[in-house]
């Protein structure tokens, strides 16, 4: 008879530029390897709500805060109901770009509450392990014009991103990791993969 294992939800998280992205492809390949089954997935997903999410991107001057936050919350519902939960349920281990406490640290650096929109995350499953990656806003800033080759978006301004990271520092949850993320990609990468098979053998 088959052991009933729950899964795993490793999320990723922290401002834009800190090199997550590259870190969760870099973990799924190192696992995969080890025949470690994941399931890599992100946010704001592809889903009706996380389209319109995107086109937020080049303008959020068209919608208020609260409009904005509700449109993360009900990608989120969607996400959690058809993909998240029944993952979990069936043991598997999610590696997720990007979950709520993004939410609480951008939505919150706009100026909503941040234990508002923890409690309206509480449908959410809470993740066994939360990797906090943090770098300067200045290195940040330099990785996605220099590294990517791309323009700031209105998610990505350096004053916004310097609001961003002190609402990310001021989060204190049990789950989180923080990850010093202004080192090469391989001693970040060495860091994850030690903190997530800890975590893997401890279930």
């Amino acid at each position: 008879m088959m052991r009933n294992v729950k899964g795993l939800l490793i999320v990723f998280e922290g401002t834009d530029g800190t090199g997550k992205s590259t870190q969760i492809n870099l973990l799924a390949t190192t696992l995969l390897k080890k025949r470690i089954d994941v399931i890599s997935t992100f946010e704001p997903t592809n889903g009706q709500f996380g389209q319109q999410i995107r086109q937020l991107y080049v303008n959020r001057g068209n919608i208020t805060r609260e409009e904005e936050l509700e449109l993360f919350i009900k990608d989120r519902k969607e996400h959690v109901d058809s993909l998240l939960t029944p993952a979990l349920a069936s043991g598997k281990i999610i590696l997720c770009d990007r979950y709520y406490l993004s939410t609480i640290a951008y939505q919150g650096a706009a100026g909503l509450s941040p234990a508002m929109i923890l409690a309206k995350n509480e449908f959410a499953p809470k993740p066994d392990m939360a990797l906090l990656f943090t770098a300067p806003v200045e290195t940040s800033a330099r990785r996605i014009t220099e590294g990517r080759g791309e323009q700031l978006n209105d998610f990505e301004k350096k004053e916004y991103l310097i609001q961003v990271a002190n609402q990310f520092e001021r989060i204190n949850l049990p789950y989180i990791q923080r990850i010093n993320a202004d080192r090469s990609i391989e001693a970040i990468h060495k860091d994850v993969l030690a903190l997530t098979l800890a975590l893997i053998k401890s279930r």
